[in-house]
């Protein structure tokens, strides 16, 4: 899936990963309301594969960008 060149980068790629997914979970998470139907933890796991989902397309578009 990644190409690395070296440790180094390989570690850089990894967490530029998780702070992406991260980030997009706390954003989604403080965007969506959390009503009485639906509980704190439910919304966190949806904020969680939304941001999953959109941190692996981002990375996909990357990748397939720099060949």
């Amino acid at each position: 899936m990644m190409k690395f060149h070296n440790v180094q980068d390989q570690i850089s790629k990894i967490a530029g990963f998780c702070g992406m997914v991260i980030s997009i979970t706390v954003a989604f998470y403080l965007i969506f309301p959390t009503g009485q139907a639906q509980s704190k933890f439910a919304m966190l796991l949806v904020s969680f594969g939304i941001a999953v989902s959109l941190s692996v397309l981002t990375f996909k578009a990357l990748l397939k960008s720099q060949r």
